[in-house]
């Protein structure tokens, strides 16, 4: 399948490998065109963007135990350099990063990244969404990333991720993380992530594991009579994930559980809230590709701090078809009920995509 193959390609960039003696480079080029519009809305404010471009760009090299990586993304609105990562090869097992990196408590995003090709559907769950998007959980970090593949049992692998650095910012328009190439003071707290999961083999896509992330954001930004008058939020986040992927089916499922503390200067009650999805990918012939995804919530309207992201999906019923038509190229067409916090619509999408190896 052509996207697993690219799925290794690119795990193979940034993840822990054999030294190499001699200097060795990787480039990978993603690019989309994507159309949207919606229909039976009540929601005020939507998250959809109209006729969205993008180009990713990523690159690899790789010296003795030394390795540079980075993903700079370009789109008609913004441009970012989203990864940038110095890495030192410990072992042939284990790598450590210094700089910007996603953060390891998203798997969703551990897996596609930026590249929009990677996904098979056109957007994201909304809990794994990005910062700049209307996303609710930190996803951009500037520290230090440790990596780990070990055997364990036989042929199965135990892949662990600890990441540390500084947070993103909450500001009235969302999580803002810390911008290498725009640096601004960096008014950010540290974060702390980790994820643990088996594999039953060195490259299977196939795996479970625990996921763990504690987050101290700073309010930035907020006006004196701004209801409410955040100071900071302290953030828990427990997760379990689970993929199954065999020749023609692919099913991945995220839970995630989060205590987020508003500290203001009027006392609240903090709601928990709990939010998970399941996507399910069923192959079809000729290249068709038809997937599904329930996303669904608890505790979502009550919560203080998703008040904050009115956008938030706190519900969704994802469908679509992708057809892989060319030589690392597809078309997908799909259809979204959203449930917002802040009312309900209805959106269709469609959208080109590509890799360039």
């Amino acid at each position: 399948m052509r996207v697993s193959r690219l799925v290794m390609i690119l795990s193979l960039l940034a993840s822990p490998l054999a030294q190499a003696e001699r200097l060795q480079g990787e480039f990978l080029l993603f690019s989309s065109a994507e159309a949207a519009g919606t229909f039976d809305r009540t929601a005020p404010v939507t998250s959809i963007q109209d006729e969205v471009l993008k180009a990713d760009m990523l690159f690899s090299l790789q010296r003795g135990p030394l390795k540079l990586f980075g993903e700079y993304l370009v789109t008609d609105h913004e441009a970012d350099l989203e990864r940038f990562q110095l890495g030192w090869q410990m072992s042939e097992n284990t790598l450590v990063w210094l700089g910007r990196f996603h953060q390891p408590g998203s798997v969703w995003n551990h897996e596609h990244h930026h590249g929009q090709y990677l996904q098979t559907s056109i957007t994201r769950p909304a809990i794994e969404e990005w910062e700049d998007l209307g996303g609710v959980l930190p996803q951009h970090f500037s520290g230090v990333l440790v990596e780990s593949s070990r055997p364990l049992l036989s042929t199965w692998r135990l892949r662990t991720a600890l990441g540390t650095g500084v947070a993103p910012v909450i500001t009235p328009r969302g999580l803002e993380p810390y911008d290498l190439v725009h640096p601004n003071p960096p008014h950010g707290e540290l974060g702390f992530q980790a994820r643990a999961a088996l594999y039953s083999s060195e490259f299977s896509e196939s795996g479970a594991g625990l996921l763990l992330a504690y987050n101290d954001l700073n309010a930035v930004g907020w006006p004196a009579n701004a209801t409410p008058n955040i100071d900071r939020v302290d953030m828990t986040l427990y997760g379990l994930f689970g993929t199954y992927v065999d020749v023609n089916w692919k099913i991945a499922a995220s839970v995630y559980y989060a205590q987020a503390n508003l500290h203001t200067a009027t006392p609240g009650v903090d709601h928990s809230f709990v939010v998970g999805y399941v996507q399910v990918e069923r192959r079809l012939r000729h290249e068709l590709t038809a997937f599904a995804r329930l996303e669904d919530s608890s505790g979502a309207a009550e919560s203080r701090y998703l008040k904050l992201i009115p956008t938030f999906a706190r519900a969704r019923y994802v469908t679509g078809l992708r057809w892989d038509f060319a030589h690392y190229q597809a078309l997908t067409l799909q259809a979204t009920d959203n449930l917002a916090l802040n009312g309900h619509f209805k959106d269709i999408r469609i959208q080109w995509s590509s890799a360039l190896l």
